[in-house]
């Protein structure tokens, strides 16, 4: 019984890998923001909306002039060679953070 445990483990841990790798919203998105803007600061990133061929990634930034947050939607379309970045779909920014 303990080696379909172990089983799992491994199962359940190659999905979570291969989801993390293969989804752009976790390092991809990140790194191209980073290409773009390199001086601003990523927050947070993750998919909000998704399909086998296109995905929309929320990210959460801060720019270097000041500590307002502000939020995005990137579009990313499936192609031949991975995904790529399509285009901006939104962009805001919230409230400054309470100190």
């Amino acid at each position: 019984m303990l080696k379909y445990y172990a089983l799992l483990v491994v199962v359940v841990g190659v999905a979570l890998f291969y989801a993390f790798v293969k989804d752009p919203c976790n390092m991809q998105v990140r790194a191209d923001l980073t290409d773009r803007f390199p001086t601003y600061e990523v927050l947070d990133s993750g998919a909000t909306e998704g399909s086998p061929e296109s995905v929309r990634c929320h990210i959460s930034y801060k720019k270097p002039d000041g500590e307002e947050i502000y939020e995005a939607i990137w579009l990313y379309l499936y192609a031949d060679n991975g995904w790529q970045f399509s285009r901006i779909l939104e962009t805001s920014d919230t409230e400054t953070p309470s100190s």
